[in-house]
């Protein structure tokens, strides 16, 4: 029984070894062949927004922003209830 366990551990050790060599070894081949276009450019990644927790409803509130006379005023709004945070 001991013998039997020593083994399968052997065999899992070393399934477990050439399996990381593949994955490292696929993903450095494809990482040559990559040809970069307009679709995988950061150009195309928009920026989350920032928001936070409605006190009143708990939904989500959006940063708003504006300017008033040259000033950039900025406020919390959320669209579930109609809160305002300025």
């Amino acid at each position: 029984m001991r013998k039997m366990k020593k083994l399968a551990a052997l065999c899992l050790a070393m399934l477990m070894a050439f399996s990381i060599m593949a994955v490292t070894a696929s993903a450095y081949d494809a990482a040559d062949g990559h040809e970069h276009t307009s679709a995988c450019s950061e150009q195309t990644i928009m920026p989350r927004r920032p928001v936070r927790e409605c006190p009143k409803c708990r939904g989500t509130a959006y940063l708003q922003e504006e300017y008033y006379h040259g000033v950039l005023v900025t406020w919390y709004e959320c669209s579930s209830c109609g809160w305002v945070d300025r």
